[in-house]
């Protein structure tokens, strides 16, 4: 799948065949925090949905990470309709999450009505492309809980491979995938691609301080 930058700097917005990518500002907020209620979007990387406080807080660590990293959460926007899907976004692990603090996962949360569609792979697939093509991250972590079979296959979509898995304090337990730079080609057809047809290395050299 082909993407374009509307913009030249890099909070540009990415625009997919169905999916208008927005770098976050204040303008989401009030959707997130909505979005973020929901406890159909919460099941599977919360104990409960996220109260204001809560998300006031992701909300502004999300503009921080923008502005250290030069990238960040985007909004899914759905073209067509202007409607708000849920978010992408590429940010640092940190510790304690079963990789290197300073490695970087990719994410994808939408709403749950729209699941099934392929809006997650779509903007898995332009955020794994702006992560190799223009932040040139060296490799990107996903990760999800073991029972979320649905979020691993967008993750083999995407070309990732199941690493391990890891057993987080509260008990949960998540499978952690990863994909290289060196193994990533930006192709129309790469979204096509099972993760048989990619050629990573098998992870001996990996190594987490969480």
């Amino acid at each position: 799948m082909a993407t374009r930058q509307t913009e030249t700097d890099v909070r540009s917005v990415i625009e997919t065949g169905r999916l208008r990518l927005e770098p976050w500002d204040d303008s989401h907020f009030e959707r997130f925090a909505r979005f973020m209620r929901d406890p159909g979007v919460t099941r599977y990387i919360r104990s409960e949905p996220l109260d204001l406080a809560r998300a006031i807080e992701q909300h502004e660590r999300s503009l921080e990470e923008w502005k250290i990293y030069g990238f960040g959460k985007r909004a899914m926007i759905e073209i067509e309709t202007e409607q708000w899907l849920g978010f992408v976004e590429l940010s640092p692990v940190g510790p304690g999450k079963g990789s290197r603090d300073d490695d970087v996962e990719l994410g994808y949360f939408v709403e749950p009505s729209r699941w099934g569609e392929g809006i997650a792979t779509e903007a898995g697939i332009a955020a794994r492309d702006e992560a190799f093509h223009r932040c040139e991250v060296p490799e990107l972590i996903g990760r999800c809980r073991v029972e979320n079979v649905a979020s691993a296959r967008v993750l083999v979509k995407l070309g990732f491979r199941r690493l391990r898995l890891f057993e987080l304090d509260d008990g949960i337990v998540v499978e952690i995938h990863r994909i290289q730079r060196n193994d990533w080609i930006e192709t129309p057809e790469c979204s096509e691609r099972s993760a048989s047809d990619f050629n990573p290395t098998a992870g001996a050299d990996y190594r987490e301080t969480g």
